[in-house]
């Protein structure tokens, strides 16, 4: 087909009424898939998706996770493709998402979601965490829960399975694009030998832990950082008062 007759077509189009162009619409979907798993699971796009907007709430932040996951493909890998980074992720299951390669060697990236409560962001005081201000906050932690050879929760991840951890900030931005970053390395200890804590504190602009940047997280896994790292503020002791014989004096618990 012509450019004119492309152009003839568009310009018959802006001269249909909605009804019209809806129903040439569906003639047309039903010639043409969206996608290649309309023919994986047997259902067009339509029914999908409106499969997705009945589904209870868990569901559908799970689904979240995974749209995090994959606009990191979509956005993350092509923007980094000129600074000489590309996607060298194997097939199979691991505990990172992406593999990235440059001439330097690999990094591999965790992707999280921003972690939200009744479709808002949750912020929680960066006091208790170290930080200024407040912070919001990611949940760093396996999808299924299971046990290795020896008895031990493979669920929590342990230090040393990702270099990066990629969050996406989409609950607080409303774009897919946005992205902070850290090392996992400097991640929040958990409870176990090893282990990271579930919940982790997010800053809300660029600090000496989280960048908006891969090209700089990427600098920070290849560089010397001292032993860095997370970690929660110690608990501030309230004083109360006590009554004795010689009056009132405080008392700390």
């Amino acid at each position: 087909m012509t450019d004119v007759n492309l152009a003839t077509i568009r310009e018959l189009l802006t001269q249909c009424s909605p009804e019209e162009q809806e129903t040439l619409f569906r003639e047309l979907r039903q010639r043409h898939i969206i996608h290649e798993f309309e023919r994986i699971i047997g259902a067009p796009a339509e029914m999908i998706l409106e499969a997705v907007h009945r589904a209870p709430e868990l569901t559908r932040r799970m689904l979240r996770g995974v749209i995090a996951d994959a606009a990191f493909r979509t956005f993350v890998v092509p923007a980094v493709a000129p600074q000489g980074w590309r996607d060298v992720t194997p097939e199979g299951n691991f505990a990172f998402d992406y593999m990235m390669e440059d001439a330097q060697g690999q990094v591999s990236v965790q992707v999280k979601l921003q972690r939200s409560e009744r479709g808002a962001p949750v912020v929680k005081d960066g006091a208790r965490f170290g930080f200024a201000g407040e912070v919001f906050m990611t949940e760093t932690q396996k999808t299924r829960t299971g046990n290795d050879g020896e008895g031990e929760k493979t669920r929590p991840y342990r230090y040393g399975e990702f270099d990066v951890l990629a969050v996406s900030m989409q609950p607080s931005t409303g774009k897919w694009d946005r992205y902070m970053y850290t090392l996992g390395r400097f991640l929040l200890p958990g409870k176990g030998e090893n282990e990271m804590a579930t919940l982790q504190p997010v800053a809300m602009t660029p600090n000496e832990f989280w960048t908006d940047d891969f090209a700089t997280v990427a600098a920070w896994f290849r560089a010397e950082d001292g032993g860095k790292r997370m970690a929660m503020a110690a608990a501030v002791k309230r004083a109360r008062r006590k009554k004795g014989a010689g009056g009132e004096a405080p008392e700390l618990f």
